[in-house]
């Protein structure tokens, strides 16, 4: 199954989505961006489902609607086909009743009873205004009270946080999500609420959590959702999906006294759209030079110190992925930045603080073939190892 989610920041909806189809059938479970090769052996004993393979599942038409899926692949592809025929091939005009009536049509609880959707749409106004028009499948939904979890299967749950303000989840990822999403955090953010990169800013931290999480204890892949996440959002003429970013995954472990030292960046993801392909590139760095100038700290890894895999991943109408033509070259740099942290205790879970960074105070440069280098300002380190040693009571105590 799948996680969707749409966070709702002021208004504007902010889109996710993860990348693992399962299935259940004895194929060898999917290689995967976050994990090693043997992860398959560590997923619960009676795990029906098992990960086969990584897709998008999130489509947008003609930049005004952003439509993501969950469910059964046959049912997903046989209703965006019939969508993409009615309002690309045949000019349906784009509009919140042509939408409802091609629902109504649709006979979801027939053709579509399996699965679910959550399509957004966003209608200009007059004076530059817009209306977010949303509608789910199924249509009924369940309004989560933060306090007591009041979750309820098989509906879309809906949920008010400080942070995320109205979250939207369904699949077999949402408990989870919204658990994680329930969870007391502090955030800081040197933008006003309101504004549209403060709204970016906690839900790619958000995902890099979330895949730090699942490469120390595979939270996501245990329940068939994760495996990477896509995200979109409305720039104020159209949706976009985030592009050539890097997720980040750091490693350290506390010692007696509370100390992480400086963690090292042992992963290094960066999503990069071709047209339909997502082209996912894991660094995997098994051995750094450290070197500091006045403001950065700079992790330098050469050829031969760090594994490359290059992960494709289809768009839901891509039909045959041998006919796609890789790049030739995945080499990249960029200031785009989501890190998330794994800082370990003993037997203990561990700590997850992350933060997304647009700018010159942290950096990713891969040169394919050469190197991988990490620059990541002084300050970010030191709040970072602050934060933890003010946590590190409050975690011993909850392990006890």
């Amino acid at each position: 199954m799948t996680l969707i989610a749409s966070t709702l920041n002021h208004k504007m909806p902010i889109i996710l989505s993860d990348l693992l189809w399962s299935a259940e059938d004895e194929a060898d479970a999917a290689r995967l961006p976050t994990v090693g090769p043997d992860y398959a052996q560590y997923l619960p004993i009676d795990q029906k489902d098992k990960p086969r393979e990584l897709g998008q599942k999130m489509y947008i038409v003609a930049g005004k609607i952003c439509l993501v899926f969950a469910g059964l692949n046959g049912e997903i592809r046989t209703f965006l086909h019939v969508f993409q025929e009615m309002f690309q091939k045949k000019g349906l005009k784009i509009s919140r009743e042509n939408i409802d009536q091609f629902l109504k049509a649709y006979q979801l609880e027939h053709h579509f009873k399996e699965s679910g959707f959550f399509i957004t749409y966003i209608e200009n106004r007059a004076g530059g205004s817009v209306q977010v028009n949303q509608f789910y499948s199924p249509r009924e939904t369940n309004q989560v009270d933060p306090q007591e979890f009041n979750y309820a299967e098989g509906l879309w749950n809906v949920m008010k946080d400080p942070v995320y303000e109205s979250t939207a989840a369904f699949g077999t990822g949402a408990k989870g999500f919204l658990q994680l999403i329930r969870q007391p955090v502090k955030f800081d953010s040197r933008f006003p609420e309101g504004d549209f990169m403060r709204a970016v800013q906690t839900n790619t931290a958000l995902i890099a959590k979330l895949l730090a999480l699942e490469r120390v204890s595979l939270y996501t892949i245990r329940e068939n959702w994760g495996g990477g996440f896509e995200m979109a959002y409305y720039n104020g003429r159209k949706f976009e999906k985030v592009d050539k970013i890097a997720y980040v995954i750091s490693h350290s472990q506390f010692d007696a006294a509370g100390d992480i030292g400086l963690p090292i960046p042992m992963l290094i993801m960066y999503y990069r759209y071709v047209k339909d392909m997502l082209y996912i590139t894991a660094l995997e760095v098994h051995k750094y030079r450290i070197e500091e100038t006045d403001t950065h700290i700079r992790f330098t890894s050469v050829w031969g110190e760090f594994m490359t895999t290059i992960f494709e991943v289809p768009g839901i109408d891509v039909e045959n992925i041998d006919a796609v033509a890789m790049p030739a070259d995945f080499s990249f740099a960029t200031d785009r930045i989501a890190m998330g942290y794994s800082l370990t205790l003993p037997d203990k879970s561990p700590f997850n603080p992350s933060f997304f960074n647009l700018g010159p105070a942290v950096t990713v440069t891969f040169q394919q073939k050469k190197s991988v280098e990490v620059l990541l300002h002084k300050q970010i380190a030191a709040d970072i190892r602050q934060a933890a040693r003010e946590q590190y009571p409050r975690l011993i105590t909850a392990a006890s």
